[in-house]
């Protein structure tokens, strides 16, 4: 089974236009993934540090793995490394920003992997490890790419609490009985999607007047990218 696990079809641009079903697909990660539930997915992009995958590696049944770690270091409340020092409570705003102030690059890579993605072998997902903060983060940037509102954008990154919270209130619980309280609102906190962490993000998109062609997207490329997927 893969957790949060969707299909970007039928999200609609604001100029009216929809995105294709079976091109673009989202998720978390893939080390309990059954061979049915990558039908029609023809390559995967991996956006987890190197140690997360080595410690929970995707089953691709033969599929091409793309690996694009967004950060390569563990960082409490995004990586999910096994056997590390915690820290104490992340601060997960400001982790939104620091992935988009410095990582930037990183994104880039994972966008332009999307885009030069051949569409006619199937199509392609990307993912971290819980796919809400790397992966959820790399939706935005290639949905606001293809030029949907962020009010749309939004809804689609919230819709990883229906999968994420149930998940997070179990975690909290558990916590809650060991180190009390603040400590596992914290950790409550890390496993949600919030709006404030994306829009924290955009903020910092925000600050430059063409963020993708300062990224290294044309807008060539992203018109192409466009005729290719949406209808």
């Amino acid at each position: 089974m893969i957790r949060n696990l969707r299909d970007l079809g039928g999200i609609t641009t604001a100029a009216g236009q929809q995105i294709k079903k079976g091109f673009l697909v989202r998720s978390a990660n893939l080390s309990e993934a059954e061979e049915e539930d990558l039908t029609g997915i023809s390559a995967v992009i991996d956006l987890r540090t190197t140690r997360e995958r080595n410690e929970g590696p995707d089953r691709l049944f033969g599929r091409p793995s793309i690996p694009i770690p967004i950060f390569d270091e563990v960082k409490d409340g995004i990586s999910h490394e096994r056997r590390r020092e915690r820290k104490g409570p992340p601060d997960m705003g400001s982790l939104y920003i620091w992935m988009m102030r410095d990582h930037r690059e990183s994104f880039a890579r994972a966008l332009r992997a999307i885009m030069n993605h051949d569409f006619s072998s199937g199509a392609i997902l990307w993912h971290c490890t819980e796919g809400k903060d790397r992966c959820g983060m790399t939706t935005a940037l290639l949905l606001e790419l293809l030029g949907v509102e962020r009010s749309t954008i939004m809804e689609d990154y919230l819709k990883t609490n229906v999968t994420s919270i149930p998940r997070a209130e179990g975690i909290r619980e558990r916590v809650r009985q060991e180190h009390g309280d603040e400590a596992a609102e914290g950790v409550y906190r890390a496993f949600i999607a919030d709006p404030a962490y994306l829009e924290g993000a955009w903020n910092v998109m925000d600050e430059s007047p063409d963020f993708f062609d300062e990224i290294g997207i044309t807008q060539e490329e992203i018109d192409a990218f466009r005729k290719l997927v949406l209808e």
